[in-house]
This record gives structure tokens, C-alpha cells and sequence, in this order.
């Protein structure tokens, strides 16, 4: 793409040539974005493989929806916007697959022998589960307002364009986030601060 003397095109560029059947410019955008892209999916699926799945898939829709991608807000937050609307129905149709097979796999987590180091990550993943289906009562909004803000490290003002509201209504969505978090996670206050 852009040579030494060059500065690196715009994403609006980037889109537009993409847009004309510009593979290299496309494959700009994924080199520029993938991380961030992998790391929603996998807060949201909570597993490296689902959050690779997830990611890859993302990039083949976005490749198939550049035609809808208007410039008023910034392509990344297209992008994690698709990312985490994705993610959350993978996570959904993962939940009702395992409802309709049951999880064998938890039953074999319980049955193994462990050490104190294997105890430790046990409690540790067991932490991480509660979390993940603590953050199933959140609404969409809230989840992904709460995620974008507090595991990516985004601002409240580059979440707004993601959710496609206000600056005041995201700093709502994480409020009530937190807050429901708390409720549903009071057990847990000391061992984690612990």
C-alpha cells in the first residue's frame, strides 16, 4: 500500500477502493483492525477458538456489507459493532446447542484429580464462567458498553458510534452494567479482591 514517503490511506479510502474489488486495500483494513476485531469476539464467546471463528467470520461480512458502511461514524466502530453482534449470537446458539446435548465436558472438569496450581486455574475459570453468565443479564447495550469500556479500553466517545447513541447514554449503559454485575456477582467481592 503506501510507500515510505506516503502516509497510510484513510479507512474511508481504504473502503472506497475496496469497494471497486481492491483486495490489497481490504486486506489493509483486516491487517489495521483484526486484532481489536479477535479480542471483542473472544470477551464475548469467552474461548480463543470461538473468538478466531467469530473474527474470521466477521471479516468475510464485512467484506460482503461494504456497501452499507456510511462515513458518519468511524469503520472500526462498524466493525466491532458487526464483531460483538456476532459474537453474541455465536455465544447464543453455542448456549442453546449445549442445552440441547447437555455440557458433558463441565463433568469431566469435576471429576479430575487436581493440585493446588490446577485448583487455583479451576477457581480461576470457574471466576471467569460466573462472569460470562452474569453478563448474560445485561441487555446488548449494556454488555457491549460494558466490554468496549472496561476489557478493550475504549472511550466512551469511540463506544457512542459503535452503539449509535450518545456519549450520556453510554456512560448509562456502563452504570447500570456495573451495577447489575454487582448484584449478580456480590459472592464473589472478596476472592476476587482478595
Amino acid at each position: 500500500m503506501p510507500t515510505e514517503s506516503q502516509p497510510p490511506l484513510s479507512d474511508e479510502r481504504l473502503v472506497e477502493q475496496s469497494r471497486r474489488g481492491d483486495e490489497t486495500a481490504f486486506a489493509e483494513l483486516v491487517g489495521r483492525y483484526q486484532r481489536r476485531v479477535y479480542s471483542v469476539a473472544y470477551r464475548v464467546t469467552g474461548t480463543h477458538e470461538d473468538g478466531l471463528d467469530v473474527a474470521q467470520e466477521v471479516f468475510l461480512k464485512a467484506r460482503a456489507k461494504l456497501g452499507s458502511w456510511q462515513p458518519r461514524a468511524p469503520f472500526h466502530a462498524w466493525l466491532v459493532r458487526l464483531a460483538v453482534n456476532h459474537a453474541i449470537d455465536h455465544r447464543r446458539r453455542m448456549k442453546r446447542r449445549e442445552a440441547r446435548t447437555g455440557d458433558q465436558s463441565a463433568l469431566a472438569r469435576a471429576e479430575a484429580p487436581r493440585s493446588d496450581s490446577a485448583d487455583a486455574r479451576a477457581r480461576s475459570n470457574e471466576i471467569d464462567e460466573r462472569v460470562r453468565r452474569a453478563m448474560d443479564v445485561l441487555s446488548p447495550a449494556q454488555r457491549t458498553a460494558f466490554l468496549l469500556r472496561h476489557y478493550e479500553g475504549m472511550a466512551m466517545a469511540e463506544i457512542a458510534p459503535v452503539l449509535g447513541c450518545s456519549v450520556g447514554s453510554v456512560k448509562v449503559h456502563v452504570f447500570r452494567a456495573v451495577r447489575r454485575l454487582r448484584a449478580e456477582l456480590h459472592d464473589l467481592e472478596g476472592e476476587v479482591r482478595g
